[in-house]
């Protein structure tokens, strides 16, 4: 199972923070951070061709924006797409574990987190863009 959860967050992670975010960066950190990361949450919504109910699409849906959030933007921040993928296969490692108790209390809680995380890590990539922008003027 390591195995599978790994696979799945390296082809997840080259396809949304390699290929995707790569090439909407030249429109703008902002732009590129939310779209990849919207798109990701997006294609979570296919759990429901699968009989997963409304509500907890719903919260997939959410649970990955904020996640594809973090790891674009520990792309951004200049981390190798390396942590990306080991955050992301830890993460789906831990959502796998948390799925015995049947509470939704666990998965409320790792979004709060990763909404305050996003919000740091966002704070720190408008810094560096900031920077950027004065060094190549």
């Amino acid at each position: 199972m390591g195995t599978q959860i790994m696979i799945v967050a390296f082809i997840e992670e080259i396809i949304f923070r390699g290929f995707m975010l790569n090439i909407l960066i030249s429109k703008g950190i902002r732009s590129a951070v939310l779209t990849s990361s919207l798109l990701f949450a997006l294609t979570h919504s296919l759990q429901l061709l699968g009989g997963q109910s409304l509500e907890t699409t719903i919260l997939q849906i959410t649970y990955a924006f904020f996640i594809g959030m973090v790891l674009s933007l520990l792309i951004v921040n200049q981390q190798s797409i390396i942590v990306a993928i080991v955050f992301h296969g830890l993460n789906n490692s831990l959502i796998i574990m948390g799925k015995d108790n049947d509470s939704s209390i666990y998965t409320y809680i790792i979004i709060l987190l990763m909404i305050i995380y996003t919000v740091f890590l966002w704070i720190r990539a408008l810094k560096f863009d900031g920077v950027m922008a004065i060094k190549s003027s």
